[in-house]
């Protein structure tokens, strides 16, 4: 089940993210967050091996918050999908609590993504593109 959320969770938000950051960004995130998630990860767990892209994953997902806090995305766009991935990230951090899955992981992945995502907004030229995103 948690391959699966994580499957679809990249599916969503690299639909939305990956065309405003453009590849070579949206893969230095998507690897910077991971790092930084692992680091987190054995840092409140020194003695366990803890293994997965849900970092990865979060960290993404807290770059999208910050663009979308920053209004980097369109208004009635931002409106929607703010909601929503406030209750994935939410819905996944609650089900971390039940079993072996590593919210240290989760946490240090979604706040690195997020200052990661407040470095990247202001100034940069994906801000100023047409969207390039489906809907």
């Amino acid at each position: 089940m948690h391959l699966l959320a994580n499957m679809y969770g990249l599916l969503f938000v690299g639909i939305f993210l990956e065309p405003r950051l453009g590849k070579i960004r949206f893969a230095m995130v998507y690897l910077i967050t991971g790092i930084l998630a692992s680091i987190a990860s054995l840092w409140w767990h020194a003695a366990t091996v803890s293994v997965g892209a849900s970092g990865a994953i979060f960290g993404l997902y807290g770059a999208f918050l910050a663009l979308l806090l920053m209004k980097v995305f369109p208004k009635d766009f931002s409106k929607v999908f703010l909601g929503s991935t406030l209750i994935f990230v939410g819905f996944n951090l609650v089900m971390g609590f039940t079993g072996s899955i590593d919210n240290a992981a989760h946490l240090g992945g979604l706040v690195s993504g997020f200052v990661i995502g407040l470095i990247l907004s202001p100034g940069s030229k994906f801000r100023t593109e047409s969207p390039k995103f489906p809907l």
